[in-house]
């Protein structure tokens, strides 16, 4: 029986995608354990199952074509749209062909990011574009395991938030965080073909898929970060890599990493130098070029800038942020300019200034926003003048509008962030039976002076749960 494109287009829309999502998170969330008690074996059987899913081939089609925000700009081929046949064919081709999968070449385009600076991304085919996304399914929960905790950088799971919090608690007056100084700096990745040997070792991977990763590099595809909120990661594949490549940088002193961006806390005794020193040697002893950029030393009484925000030490030694000047200037032109615009009603400004007001205090949820400046008043006074000379607005009608998109949100804590994880397949209590390590002969090696009977134990926290069904 031959099926027409009827037929096709039913048994798309009669998926079940929740169905899917449950069992590719359910393999995932097992994978995550297999590496977590170095069972490396039964790590590439787990990936070569989510290889082989139905279910991962057709999510990673979709998410392609159908979620992304990059689905309507074409690649080499020139394609920005696939009908329901051509999905099903092309899943049939992933099917076979992704253990040996050859990659096409990459289109160039250059995007104007939210800043106003160029910036050019490299876009492979759709095709591409499916097979990274299910290697990602595949890699991504084995690779997360060996990624450094004080990672918070192009990682699911961590919001930006996380991060603010980490550096609350570091210079907290708990910490002595008037004592300490802040380096900032920058580690530019330069990635060469020639050196990938190590990131190949390094990832866990089946070795057809390490086939596939080293003919995109040689295609033009390199681990890099793309600008955060700019614009989205047209290669998501491309963050884990560079990942990957970087971990370890986070163990040579108290820091935090961000992508490139790298913030270490220095004590009154420690000195920059050997850090910077150790950088280069780190990157020395793995054979990558890096290039250490923007170095700057900062006392935390006098505050410094990292990531739109501006960290300072109150007179009381507690540790605050506010919006950083750039951050704040630049989302003041952003409104500025709509309020202004002549071109567009009042109804019209309410609903683009919304998402954009909406964004900033969001970001800026657990800073210090007290000051007369970040209430917006002035700016909401002027809005109120333009929106009332309309014929069609009277002060009701503007108080209205301006009501929506001026909507205040209090300052919140971070006892009201929510540490669970329970969408995600690798974060929270992920529970395994201790016992699995005394008597897997696969892993037998590893010696354990500890042993816990009959008892499920967290991995990271070591909380015992009884009588919990995995």
């Amino acid at each position: 029986m031959v099926m027409n494109e009827k037929n096709f287009d039913f048994s798309w829309r009669l998926l079940s995608w929740e169905k899917s999502m449950n069992n590719l998170y359910r393999v995932q969330k097992r994978l995550f354990k297999s590496v977590c008690v170095a069972d490396f074996r039964k790590a590439l059987q787990i990936q070569k199952l989510i290889l082989n899913s139905n279910s991962a081939r057709l999510l990673a089609i979709r998410e392609v074509t159908q979620i992304s925000a990059t689905r309507k700009i074409p690649g080499i081929d020139g394609k920005t749209f696939l009908s329901f046949t051509d999905r099903f064919e092309l899943n049939e081709f992933v099917k076979y062909n992704f253990i040996n999968w050859e990659f096409n070449k990459l289109r160039k385009i250059s995007l104007i990011s939210k800043n106003g600076t160029i910036k050019k991304f490299n876009i492979p085919t759709i095709s591409d574009r499916v097979w990274q996304t299910l290697v990602k399914f595949a890699i991504q929960p084995a690779n997360e395991v060996n990624l450094h905790p004080r990672n918070y950088g192009f990682r699911n799971g961590f919001t930006i938030h996380h991060l603010q919090k980490l550096v609350f608690l570091n210079l907290s007056k708990e910490s002595f965080g008037v004592q300490k100084r802040v380096l900032l700096l920058e580690t530019i990745l330069v990635f060469n073909i020639s050196r990938s040997k190590f990131f190949l070792e390094k990832i866990i991977a089946p070795r057809g898929i390490k086939l596939g990763i080293f003919r995109s590099f040689v295609c033009g595809v390199s681990p890099s970060f793309n600008g955060y909120g700019d614009f989205e990661n047209t290669l998501d594949l491309t963050s884990l890599y560079a990942n990957v490549i970087l971990n370890g940088v986070e163990k040579i002193h108290s820091s935090i990493r961000f992508g490139y961006s790298n913030l270490f806390f220095l004590k009154p005794f420690d000195n920059e130098i050997n850090i910077i020193n150790k950088l280069n040697m780190f990157f020395d002893n793995i054979g990558i070029e890096c290039n250490i950029k923007n170095v700057q030393i900062f006392s935390t009484s006098e505050g410094f800038n990292f990531l739109d925000w501006r960290f300072k030490i109150d007179n009381e030694g507690n540790c605050f942020s506010t919006p950083s000047f750039e951050n704040y200037q630049l989302f003041l032109k952003r409104i500025k300019y709509i309020i202004n615009n002549s071109n567009y009603g009042s109804v019209i400004k309410a609903t683009k200034l919304y998402p954009i007001i909406k964004d900033w205090r969001t970001y800026h949820k657990f800073s210090r926003m007290t000051s007369s400046r970040f209430s917006l008043f002035f700016v909401q006074k002027r809005a109120f003048k333009i929106f009332n000379k309309e014929s069609k607005q009277d002060k009701y009608s503007t108080k209205k509008l301006l009501k929506k998109c001026f909507s205040i949100s209090k300052f919140s804590t971070f006892d009201t962030m929510s540490s669970k994880f329970n969408s995600l397949p690798y974060y929270g209590h992920v529970t395994f039976w201790i016992d699995f390590l005394t008597f897997n002969k696969k892993i037998s090696n590893l010696n354990y002076s500890i042993k816990f009977s009959n008892e499920y134990v967290c991995i990271f926290c070591g909380t015992t749960i009884f009588d919990n069904i995995i």
